[in-house]
C-alpha cells in the first residue's frame, strides 16, 4: 500500500471515529421517557445553576438562564422567568394536531410559556429522559436536548 493510500485510509477511518462519537454523545438522540405529572413536580436544577420550579397548579419559575442567547427564537424572556407549564399531547379526535394543555397528565414532553411573551415567539421544551430522572432543555421539536442543559430533580414534589 502506498502512502497515500495509506494517508486516505486513515482519513476515511478518522472521518467514520467523529461521526460515530457524535452519534453517541450530541443531542438530539435521547430516547424520551413518558411521566406523568406527578414526576416532573419539583425543582430541577442544571450543572451551571439553572434552576426550573414546576409547581402542582401548572405554574412555572425559572431562573439563571439566558433564553435570548441560549434560544433561537426571538421572543424568549432574558433573565428569570416564570409562566405555565403543560405535556404536549394529541386530542383522540384529531390525531394529526398537537398542543400543550393543562388537561394532559402525562407525556414525553413539557412545554414552558412565558407570562408576557407572544405566543408563538419563544419555544423550550423539557423533555424527559434517562427513564424521567432528568429533563433535557429544547427550542427544536424534533431535538430533544437541542440546548444542551440537563435538568435533575432537586426534590420530591411541591405544589
Amino acid at each position: 500500500m502506498t502512502d497515500m493510500q495509506w494517508k486516505k485510509r486513515l482519513l476515511v477511518l478518522t472521518s467514520v471515529m467523529a461521526i460515530a462519537a457524535c452519534v453517541t454523545s450530541c443531542s438530539g438522540f435521547e430516547k424520551l421517557s413518558r411521566v406523568g405529572v406527578e414526576s416532573v413536580i419539583g425543582v430541577w436544577k442544571g450543572k451551571n445553576g439553572e434552576t426550573v420550579n414546576l409547581q402542582g397548579d401548572h405554574r412555572f419559575t425559572a431562573s439563571g438562564f439566558d433564553w435570548g442567547s441560549l434560544s433561537s427564537w426571538d421572543g424568549c424572556p432574558q433573565g428569570e422567568g416564570a409562566g405555565i407549564w403543560a405535556f404536549w399531547g394529541s386530542d383522540p379526535d384529531s390525531p394529526q394536531t398537537s398542543a400543550a394543555l393543562d388537561k394532559y397528565i402525562e407525556g414525553d414532553t413539557v412545554n414552558l410559556s412565558f407570562e408576557g411573551v407572544e405566543q408563538g415567539t419563544c419555544l423550550i421544551n423539557l423533555n424527559a429522559i434517562d427513564e424521567g430522572s432528568s429533563l433535557c432543555l429544547s427550542d427544536d421539536i424534533e431535538i430533544p436536548c437541542s440546548l444542551d442543559i440537563k435538568l435533575v430533580r432537586q426534590n420530591s414534589a411541591a405544589s
